[in-house]
C-alpha cells in the first residue's frame, strides 16, 4: 500500500499497518506476542501445546488412508537436562509452513477437525522460553533447526537483544531419526519469566509417576464421553535422571477416570438398574446390591440426550447448548476426601499432599482437558465438592486464547451439570463405606487368610502395652494385644478401658445400627469420689479435687467413634453429621485436619487439668460456633506410660491452640 496516496480515497487498515516503519512493527509484534504469552499461566501448558501439536499430526496422517501407518508419539524428559521433548511420526511441515508457524495467529489446522486452530500455540512455545529446538522432515521437506532467546527478546524492554531466528543445527536425534517422517520439538527450561522454570519441581521421576501428571494434565490424557474409550494414538514415555534411564512403552493415551485407578467403584446405573430388575420380580432390591455395599466410591457418565432426559430441572437455554457442543459429562463421588491423598501418595507415588487427582470440575474440549480444576458450585452439603470429580466435555468450544477458560455461558453450564451430577451420585452413599478417617484402601479387598495373617504380624510389631501399675489390677495388662488399625479396635480399646477403671467418668447407655450417631452414653461421677481425684502417676485422667463436690449422673449425650478425627471432620464437612449434636468424640489418632478450622486444648497437658470436667478425657476441641470433649487412645496410653516424658510432647503439639 502506497501510504502517500490522499486519505480520501480511504484505506486498508491491515496493509498499513504492515507498511508501518520497522521500529514500530517490531514494537507492534513484541507487544501481541506478550499478550499471547500473558494467556498461558499454567504449569503444565508447555507440554500441552508440544502434544496437542503432535497429536493432531498424527491424526492428520492417519486420516490420509496410509496403508499400514500406526500413529506413535515419543516423549522425553531428561531433569538432567531440564527439557521435555516430543517426537511424533505425522504429517511433517511444508517449507511454507515452517518458516511462518511460530508466527502470531498463524495456523494451518482446520477448525472442528483439530484441538487448537487459534494459531498461538507455536508462537508460546517458541518466544514463551528462551531454547527450542524443532525438527521436521517428510518427502517434500526436512530441516533442523533451534529458535534461542525468545522470551529474553519479549521481555527486554531496552532494545539491548537482538530479534531472534530460527538457526539450522547440524546435531542429530537418535528418535526423530528412527521414524520415516513426523516432527521433534524440544523446550530446554530455565531463565527468567519462564514458567516452570525446572522440572524438578513436579517431584517425578520416573515415567509412572509423569504418567499421571501428563494424563489428567495434558492432551495425553484422551477425554471420550460418555464410553471412556483411549485415543488410537500410543506412546513412549522416558524419562532420564542423573541415577537412570526407564522408559514405559505403549503407552494408552487416556484420561485417568478415578473409577478406573480406584477399586470397588461401580457405575451407578448399574446399581439403579439390579435394583429395578429386583422389584420387577417382587425381590429385596436391597439385596441385589449387596455385593455393591462398602465401595470406595460410585460414578457414571451421560450423553447430551441422557443429560436432556434426566436432568429436568435445565433450562431451555441449557438444553440448546447441550445440543449445540453436544455435550458429555462424567462423574465420581467417593466416599472419602483420604481418596485423593491415598491415590496421590500410594498409587502416583507423587509429593505428599499434591492430590494430582481431587474434588473438582474438569472442563474439556474436543477430547482434551482445559485448564484447572473449578470449585463445584453447591448451596448445601458443601463438604461434597471435594468429594466429587466431574468432567464436561464441549464438542467445538473456543476456549479463550491460550490454554485458560470457556467462555461464560459454558462454565456456568458446566458448573451446573457438575453439581447435579454430585446431587444424583451423592444420593447413593448409602453404598459406599463411613469415613472412619482410617486411610483409604484403594486396592481390592484382603483375602482372609492373608487378613489374619497380617493381624499377627501388626501384634508382634505395634504390641498395645500399658506399663501403669495401677490399672487393670490384678493381671496390669489389657486383653487388646495391639494398636488399633480400624474404628471397631478403637472401640474395643475404649470399652477396655472403661472396664479396667482407666476411664472412670463415663458410662455406656447403647450403641446405634439406625441413627447416624454410633451411641450414647452419660457423664457420671459415682462414690468414692476419690477414685477421680487427679495424680499424674496413679490417676492422670482425673480432676482437680476442688472439682470433686459431689456425685452426679448426667442426661443421654451422642458420641461417636473414628479411627481418626479426621473422618469426623470431614463429615462434619459433608453435613452427614453436625458438630453441635456431639458431646464425645473417641478415635485412636487425632489426624490432622483438625488443624484448618479448629483449637485444641489438651488435658493430658498438666497445665490443663482444670479445664478437664469428667474424668477420662483427654482433650476439648472447638471450632468457632461449637465444643466437644475427647479421647484420644494413642496419646492416653502415652500419658499413661511415661506421664512426665509425655508433657513436652503435649505442649509442643497443641501449645499453639491453648
Amino acid at each position: 500500500m502506497n501510504l502517500l496516496l490522499p486519505l480520501e480515497l480511504g484505506w486498508d487498515p491491515l496493509e498499513a499497518a504492515s507498511d508501518s516503519d520497522h521500529e514500530i512493527l517490531t514494537a507492534g509484534k513484541k507487544r501481541e506476542i506478550k499478550n499471547i504469552l500473558k494467556s498461558y499461566v499454567g504449569t503444565y501448558d508447555p507440554m500441552s501445546e508440544l502434544l496437542q501439536n503432535a497429536m493432531d499430526s498424527v491424526e492428520r496422517r492417519a486420516a490420509e488412508g496410509e496403508e499400514g501407518y500406526q500413529p506413535k508419539i515419543f516423549v522425553k524428559i531428561d531433569l538432567q537436562e531440564n527439557s521435555f521433548q516430543v517426537v511424533d511420526n505425522g504429517v511433517g511441515f511444508k517449507r511454507e509452513q515452517f518458516m511462518a508457524f511460530i508466527a502470531p495467529s498463524i495456523s494451518f489446522k482446520a477448525g472442528g477437525t483439530t484441538r487448537g486452530n487459534k494459531g498461538v500455540g507455536a508462537t508460546y512455545i517458541a518466544y514463551g522460553f528462551n531454547n527450542l529446538q524443532m525438527r521436521t522432515k517428510n518427502p517434500g521437506f526436512s530441516f533442523s533447526g533451534q529458535f534461542l532467546g525468545g522470551r529474553d527478546w519479549v521481555e527486554d524492554g531496552q532494545g539491548s537483544v537482538h530479534r531472534p531466528k530460527i538457526e539450522p543445527i547440524a546435531s542429530e536425534d537418535e528418535v526423530f531419526d528412527s521414524f520415516d517422517q513426523g516432527a521433534s520439538f524440544k523446550i530446554k527450561f530455565g531463565g527468567k519469566h519462564t514458567r516452570p522454570s525446572d522440572l524438578s519441581w513436579y517431584n517425578a521421576n520416573t515415567p509412572e509417576q509423569w504418567l499421571y501428571l501428563l494424563l489428567l494434565k495434558t492432551p495425553l490424557g484422551h477425554v471420550n464421553l460418555p464410553d471412556q474409550t483411549p485415543s488410537a494414538i500410543s506412546f513412549d514415555l522416558h524419562v532420564t535422571t542423573k541415577d537412570a534411564d526407564n522408559t514405559a512403552s505403549s503407552c494408552v493415551a487416556k484420561y485417568k477416570f478415578p473409577h478406573e485407578e480406584i477399586a470397588v467403584s461401580p457405575r451407578l446405573r448399574t446399581v439403579r438398574a439390579l435394583q429395578t430388575a429386583a422389584l420387577e420380580k417382587g425381590r429385596d432390591p436391597i439385596k441385589s446390591t449387596e455385593r455393591y455395599r462398602n465401595s470406595n466410591g460410585v460414578y457414571d457418565a451421560f450423553s447430551g440426550e441422557e443429560i436432556v432426559a434426566r436432568f429436568k430441572t435445565l433450562s431451555q437455554a441449557d438444553v440448546d447448548l447441550i445440543k449445540q457442543y453436544n455435550v458429555s459429562v462424567y462423574g465420581y463421588f467417593a466416599y472419602s476426601t483420604s481418596i485423593w491423598d491415598t491415590l496421590n501418595d500410594k498409587k502416583a507415588k507423587l509429593r505428599k499432599g499434591f492430590r494430582v487427582l481431587r474434588g473438582g470440575l474438569q472442563m474439556a474440549n474436543n477430547h482434551m482437558a482445559q485448564g484447572d480444576l473449578i470449585t463445584i458450585p453447591l448451596t448445601k452439603n458443601t463438604g461434597h465438592q471435594n468429594q466429587a470429580h466431574v468432567v464436561v466435555h464441549f464438542d467445538n468450544a473456543e476456549p479463550d486464547l491460550g490454554r485458560k477458560g470457556f467462555q461464560p455461558e459454558l462454565k456456568e453450564l458446566g458448573e451446573r451439570l457438575s453439581a447435579l451430577m454430585v446431587t444424583y451420585l451423592s444420593a447413593a452413599r448409602d453404598l459406599l463405606k463411613n469415613d472412619t478417617g482410617a486411610e483409604a484402601d484403594i486396592g481390592k479387598e484382603i483375602k482372609v487368610h492373608d487378613w489374619m495373617r497380617d493381624q499377627e504380624e501388626h501384634e508382634k510389631t505395634h504390641p498395645l502395652i500399658l506399663t501403669n501399675q495401677n490399672f487393670f489390677l490384678p493381671m496390669r495388662r489389657i486383653s487388646m494385644q495391639s494398636t488399633p488399625l480400624c474404628e471397631q479396635d478403637s472401640i474395643v480399646l475404649f470399652n477396655q478401658l472403661i472396664a479396667g477403671g482407666v476411664i472412670r467418668g463415663i458410662k455406656l447407655l447403647s450403641t446405634s445400627q439406625v441413627s447416624q450417631y454410633d451411641g450414647m452414653f452419660r457423664y457420671v461421677a459415682e462414690e468414692p469420689l476419690e477414685n477421680l481425684k487427679f495424680d499424674k502417676v496413679a490417676n492422670p485422667l482425673g480432676v482437680y479435687e476442688e472439682q470433686l463436690s459431689q456425685t452426679y449422673v448426667g442426661p443421654p449425650r451422642i458420641l461417636e467413634y473414628k479411627f481418626s478425627l479426621d473422618g469426623l471432620i470431614r463429615e462434619f464437612e459433608n453435613g452427614e453429621k453436625s458438630e453441635k449434636d456431639i458431646s464425645l468424640a473417641v478415635f485412636w489418632d487425632i489426624g490432622t485436619e483438625f488443624k484448618r478450622e479448629y483449637n485444641v486444648t489438651s488435658l493430658l497437658d498438666f497445665d490443663n487439668i482444670h479445664h478437664r470436667r469428667h474424668h477420662g478425657i483427654t482433650h476439648v476441641i472447638r471450632s468457632a460456633n461449637t465444643q466437644f470433649d475427647a479421647v484420644c487412645l494413642r496419646e492416653l496410653i502415652e500419658v499413661l506410660n511415661d506421664p512426665d516424658g509425655q508433657q513436652a510432647v503435649q505442649k509442643e503439639r497443641y501449645g499453639d491452640e491453648l
